[in-house]
C-alpha cells in the first residue's frame, strides 16, 4: 500500500506546543489513510535554532516539534526550508503529498502549483485547503 506523504514545515511542527493541538490525531482524522511524515533537513535546522535562540515560548514549542520530527523521516534539502518543501512537494506531486504549514506565503505558493495544504483553523483543528484525490 502506498503512503500519502505529509511534508511538515517548522510552523506545523510547532502547533502542539503553541496551540495545544495534537497534529498526529488531527492528520489521522483528516486524511483517513496511511501516511508518512517527511521533515526536510532545513526545517529541522530551524527547529534546532528556535529551541536554542527563540523566545521562551518558541523554545518550548520548537523542542516539542523536534520530538514530533523524530517520528518522521528526515529528507535532505537545501538551505532554505520553504524552497526545500516546494521542491519535495513538486517531486511527490499533488496526488502523492500534502504539506502541513501555517505560513501564508508558502500556502499560496503551494496552492498555485496544486499541492494540498493542511493548516491550523481557529487555533483548534486542522483543515485541508482542498479535497484529496
Amino acid at each position: 500500500m502506498k503512503y500519502l506523504k505529509v511534508i511538515a514545515d517548522t510552523s506545523f511542527l510547532m502547533i502542539p506546543g503553541t496551540f495545544g493541538v495534537d497534529i498526529i490525531s488531527e492528520l489521522n482524522r483528516l486524511l483517513e489513510r496511511r501516511y508518512k511524515l517527511l521533515i526536510p533537513s532545513p526545517v529541522l535546522k530551524e527547529l534546532e535554532y528556535l529551541a536554542r535562540k527563540g523566545t521562551p515560548s518558541e523554545r518550548s514549542s520548537a523542542r516539542l516539534g523536534m520530538v514530533l520530527a523524530e517520528q518522521g523521516e528526515i529528507v535532505k534539502g537545501g538551505e532554505d526550508a520553504d524552497e526545500a518543501i516546494l521542491k519535495l512537494a513538486q517531486k511527490e506531486g499533488a496526488k502523492g503529498c500534502v504539506v502541513g504549514t501555517n505560513d501564508r506565503i508558502l500556502q499560496k505558493k503551494l496552492e498555485k502549483v496544486g499541492i494540498p495544504v493542511a493548516r491550523l483553523r481557529h487555533r483548534s483543528y486542522l483543515m485541508l485547503s482542498r479535497d484529496l484525490e
